[in-house]
């Protein structure tokens, strides 16, 4: 019931606009708990032409087995098990299945334990991936639900390709934005403090409101953001080179990876 409260104070506050998981949740809640009429004058005030044909395939079948639970058939219960290893679904079906040991059979998924993961292990033939990764993403020409983007997969720790709107929790569009922050720690640690100075400065630069600000107080500031390009020619010109090397594409593609992996899910 505690569920069913959060979720419908969500769903009508925020409507399916905001989330399709929100009507997903509350169509499987409200016919567990046989509270179908109270579902039902909530559905009359809702705005569903804005759900998708996904969202609502799926909503409709988990209101079904919701009347039904745990008593399911194998059909039934493979399409719930399909669901709960889709990562754009997952995180939500692992909350509703708090009682899961009560189905007819074991059920296994996507855990929010598995999505919480972090990882401290990239080789670089990884860091090579990513690097890549936001070449291509900055090649693509348009966007919209559809597009396929060079995406990290956290819980696997590697690179894939998935379209937007089937991006899932712990897929992180590879899109080259990097904490300079993170960054400066690596390039100090790497090259010293002449060195890291060199790219505090230049990075301070790409912002106006920036110039009385003295570069040891911004040194030390968080989030600050930088595109992968720009500390590439940063690099370039620190090297006198036209040709990034090797090792700070690696460094620049670790600064990202350090970022995305200590994201909360």
């Amino acid at each position: 019931m505690g569920q069913r409260d959060i979720f419908t104070f969500d769903f009508q506050k925020f409507g399916v606009a905001a989330s399709g998981n929100d009507l997903i949740a509350i169509s499987f809640l409200y016919a567990k708990t046989h509270a179908e009429v109270e579902f039902f004058d909530i559905l009359r005030n809702a705005f569903l032409f804005e759900l998708d044909d996904e969202d609502k395939h799926i909503s409709e079948f988990m209101f079904k087995i919701g009347l039904k639970y745990p008593n399911l058939d194998d059909d039934e219960l493979n399409q719930l098990e399909l669901l709960y290893n889709n990562t754009k679904y997952c995180a939500l079906i692992d909350e509703l299945l708090f009682d899961k040991e009560k189905l007819p059979r074991t059920i296994k998924g996507i855990t929010r334990k598995d999505l919480n993961r972090r990882n401290e292990n990239f080789p670089d033939s990884l860091l090579f991936q990513v690097y890549r990764a936001f070449e291509e993403n900055s090649e693509v020409d348009e966007d919209n639900e559809n597009t396929e983007w060079r995406v990290y997969d956290r819980r696997n720790n590697t690179i894939i390709s998935k379209a937007y709107s089937k991006l899932g929790d712990g897929e992180i569009v590879a899109d080259g934005t990097i904490d300079a922050n993170i960054f400066f720690d690596l390039i100090e640690e790497k090259y010293g403090r002449d060195c890291l100075y060199f790219f505090v400065n230049k990075v301070m630069k790409l912002n106006p409101y920036l110039k009385d600000v003295a570069p040891e107080k911004y040194r030390s500031w968080k989030s600050q953001w930088v595109e992968y390009w720009q500390l590439a020619d940063f690099a370039n010109e620190w090297r006198g080179t036209n040709e990034l090397s090797l090792e700070m594409r690696n460094l620049i593609a670790l600064s990202f990876l350090l970022r995305v992996n200590k994201m909360k899910q």
